[in-house]
């Protein structure tokens, strides 16, 4: 009997040479008589990443289902093939009773599987997300009219015991399996009702005293019945914990009234100078300026204040928390663009220049327009003056009229047309004010009623006429017209700036008219000089009696801004 029993198991053996023996099942699957090959193919699909783990939670109706590649869980196909056709060939009297038992039975080869720990972990944070539940502090209100507090009861809340979901979920993965796995809950406490009572009593308390709010304006009380709508539970620690606070609702509410109190903004220094006076300073041609003294008359600036919204809020919260009533309003101070120091710098005329018109055109009428709009523009120490971003977009709303003006080096209607001359002004009085010139463009034809080469067109948005207040006072901008031209002059303290022009002959070009190189010599009060020359080039010329240009110049000869140490930036189209 003993020898037919090992002669069957022989056999068996011999069959399935290089096949898993019967009986063998993996993860389930009954896998006896196929090759690695044909193992690995079947296991290829039944244990594929796309499966799901099943876990189920109480107070959960559905079954919650997490993905096998979420979870970190990876095959070895190969290793479990290999491990399922060896299964039953060895141990006791070689192997033969194991491989007699698969006849009858069923023998289990494991997965050889591993499972991502830091997935896992995320996968079961997720499961979390779904399955758990913060505990209710409670509420607590003040009726404003009686004060009589109200409160509502808390409710306890439950978490995932991740731990024991994890040591559960790789148990069931190694083993090839899917569960579904009770998910372990442990419960959350919340507030009990004696400290909420304790709770209500403070309340009460609180609500007898006046808040009292200081250090932002005149100081603001509030009464028991704006006091009592504030009251509100505030939760701690997830909800177990609590402690008096204030409503999400009404604490924006005295937000707001406390800005809307302490919020101050700063004041510049007034600063009075005297009108563009016509005539100072037109020439065409080379030329040196130095600063005039004016009469010049300043005033006292004023620091803003701004309520610091975050912090205070954080400061109500925890003055109720802590019992106190008296509560100093965290605030920051702004400071002037234009200080009293500053405004006291201004004693002198820094840049001045005037451009003729004929008086009746519609392109009169944008220049006045434009003077109206930039007169009395105050640039502090540093900052920046951009014509078309004081002006903006040039429209019939805001009063600007249809004139001629240049596109493509051609002249045609447009509304705002004309107003590159007093872009052409305003660059001529911050050129001789020594100012740093930081965008212009020249026209592409020439006008003579301007310098040559020390022009500037301007179109909305894209050709700007732009300069920096690099002195350490304040300029103001006035502008003022009259019959015969624009005129703008520039007031501050520049440190007694000389600033020359010079200009080198007419060059005649090819393809074009001519172009010219003007040169701007600065002299600064400690003895630096910067020579900054600007080569323009211009397609034709346009006398002026032709019709005239305007703002909306679209291209032509440019020129540059030089760079801070006065070199030259070659102009081309």
């Amino acid at each position: 009997m003993v020898l037919l029993l090992v002669v069957i198991a022989v056999g068996v053996r011999v069959t399935h040479g290089d096949s898993a023996l019967p009986g063998t099942k993996v993860a389930g699957i009954d896998v006896g008589g196929q090759t690695e090959a044909e193992i690995r193919e079947r296991l290829s699909t039944e244990l594929s990443g796309e499966r799901r783990l099943l876990l189920r939670a109480d107070g959960v109706d559905e079954i919650i289902r997490v993905s096998l590649d979420a979870a970190g869980y990876r095959v070895d196909l190969d290793a479990t093939a290999r491990d399922a056709v060896e299964a039953g060939r060895g141990g006791f009297l070689a192997g033969v009773p194991a491989t007699l038992s698969g006849l009858v039975s069923s023998r289990t080869s494991p997965v050889d599987s591993t499972v991502d720990d830091a997935k896992l972990r995320k996968a079961i944070d997720r499961v979390e997300d779904e399955v758990g539940r913060k505990p209710y502090p409670g509420s607590l209100s003040v009726d404003p009219d009686t004060l009589d507090v109200t409160t509502k009861p808390s409710r306890a809340g439950q978490t995932v015991d991740r731990e024991r979901l994890k040591v559960r979920a790789d148990r069931e993965l190694m083993a090839g399996r899917l569960g579904p796995i009770d998910v372990p809950l442990e419960s959350v406490s919340a507030v009990s009702a004696e400290r909420l009572e304790t709770l209500a009593d403070e309340a009460r308390a609180y609500v007898l005293k006046p808040m009292r709010f200081t250090g932002a304006g005149s100081p603001l009380e509030l009464t028991a019945d704006e006091v009592a709508p504030l009251l509100a539970l505030q939760s701690r620690d997830g909800g177990r914990k609590a402690v008096l606070g204030v409503g999400l609702k009404p604490l924006r509410a005295l937000l707001d009234r406390l800005e809307e109190r302490g919020n101050r903004d700063p004041r510049d220094a007034r600063i009075t100078v005297p009108a563009a006076e016509a005539g100072v300073l037109s020439d065409k041609g080379d030329v040196t300026w130095e600063p005039r003294r004016a009469t010049v008359s300043s005033g006292t600036a004023r620091s803003g204040r701004t309520v610091e919204r975050g912090p205070l809020a954080t400061a109500i919260r925890e003055a109720v928390a802590k019992g106190d009533h008296a509560i100093k309003v965290p605030t920051t101070t702004t400071k002037p663009k234009v200080t009293t120091e500053g405004a006291e710098k201004v004693r002198w005329m820094i840049g001045s220049f005037t451009t003729p018109y004929v008086p009746g055109q519609p392109r009169v009428t944008n220049i006045r327009k434009m003077a109206d709009t930039v007169d009395g523009t105050v640039i502090p120490p540093g900052g920046s003056f951009s014509l078309n971003g004081i002006t903006g977009e040039r429209t019939k709303d805001k009063g600007y009229v249809e004139a001629p003006f240049i596109a493509g080096n051609k002249i045609e209607p447009s509304v705002g047309g004309g107003v590159s001359q007093f872009s052409t002004t305003v660059y001529n009085a911050a050129y001789f004010a020594g100012l740093q010139i930081d965008a212009f463009r020249a026209h592409s034809l020439y006008i003579d009623r301007y310098p040559a080469g020390r022009e500037s067109t301007l179109n909305f948005p894209d050709i700007d006429m732009r300069w920096t207040n690099d002195t350490d006072a304040p300029v103001v901008v006035r502008a003022s017209y009259d019959d015969a031209g624009v005129t703008v002059a520039l007031y501050g303290n520049n440190g007694s700036r000389e600033v020359s022009s010079s200009a080198g002959d007419r060059e005649p070009v090819d393809g074009g008219n001519f172009q010219i190189t003007v040169t701007r010599k600065v002299r600064y009060d400690d003895g630096r000089e910067a020579e900054q020359p600007v080569t323009t080039r211009y397609e034709t010329e346009v006398v002026d009696e032709e019709p005239d240009e305007s703002s909306e110049s679209a291209a032509g000869g440019t020129s540059d801004p030089p760079t801070p140490e006065g070199e030259s930036a070659e102009s081309g189209e």
